[in-house]
This record gives structure tokens, C-alpha cells and sequence, in this order.
């Protein structure tokens, strides 16, 4: 795996890659619009995707019909440099007509000890949470 990073000025980064896909980064003061999220929003991002796609995969294979699946995650971060996250909370809410709590329970729980990579690479250091709500259509 590979990717590059070039400067586009200021605190602007433009990151691509090696799959060929181009993603922005920025750290603007707090208010001020940048040219993308910052670095840290990107990792909470990944976690909260990389978790959903096990999610997804394991009732989709489970013949499971998901109509409408969100997270929603929110990361605590230390008060001294390095600003690492201490705690992560994960919410996932999913809606499906043939989506049982304890099947949602069981794919979450999976993901989050066995598939997630950016979980799991984070978990010796970060404290992660999880809570799972299923609304039937």
C-alpha cells in the first residue's frame, strides 16, 4: 500500500492514493473554511467506515436487507501533544424489515474484534465503545 502527499499552500495538502483516489486535507483555525477535513477527522472517519463495511458485508451475506445504515462516531482526544484519541464511540443505526437486534449485536461485535483493521490498530491505545440501534422499517 502507497499513497503521496503534495502541498498545495498554507495548511492545504492534497493526498492521493495508490488506487488513484485524491483526497484533501487542511487544518484551518476553528471557524474558518478549509479545503478539507483535518487529518484527525480523517482517522475517525476511517474507523467509522472500515467498521461499516464489515457491518454491511456480514448481513448482506446473512441475506439481511439493510434499507438505511448510518454511524456516528465521536472521538475524545488527549489535552497534551500528541492530541491522540483517548475514547471512540461508535453509534450504528440500522433499518432493515429482516434486521434482528442480536444479528446488528453479532455483526458489530465481529467487526469490532475481528474484521476492522483501523479499529484494531487503534484499540491498544484508544478505549472504543460501541451501541447499536435497529429501527424496522
Amino acid at each position: 500500500m502507497k499513497a503521496t502527499i503534495l502541498y498545495r499552500g498554507g495548511m492545504h495538502f492534497e493526498g492521493e492514493t495508490g488506487s488513484g483516489h485524491k483526497l484533501h486535507f487542511d487544518s484551518k483555525p476553528h471557524g474558518e473554511p478549509g479545503e478539507g477535513p483535518t487529518p484527525m477527522e480523517t482517522v475517525l472517519q476511517a474507523a467509522a467506515a472500515c467498521s461499516a463495511m464489515d457491518v454491511a458485508s456480514i448481513l448482506t451475506k446473512r441475506r439481511k436487507t439493510i434499507d438505511r445504515f448510518e454511524l456516528e462516531v465521536e472521538g475524545e482526544r488527549s489535552e497534551e501533544h500528541p492530541k491522540i484519541f483517548k475514547t471512540l464511540h461508535i453509534i450504528y443505526r440500522l433499518w432493515g424489515p429482516n434486521i434482528a437486534s442480536e444479528e446488528a449485536q453479532k455483526a458489530v461485535e465481529l467487526s469490532q474484534n475481528k474484521y476492522c483493521s483501523v479499529l484494531n490498530m487503534l484499540k491498544p491505545t484508544v478505549k472504543v465503545t460501541f451501541g447499536v440501534e435497529v429501527n424496522p422499517v
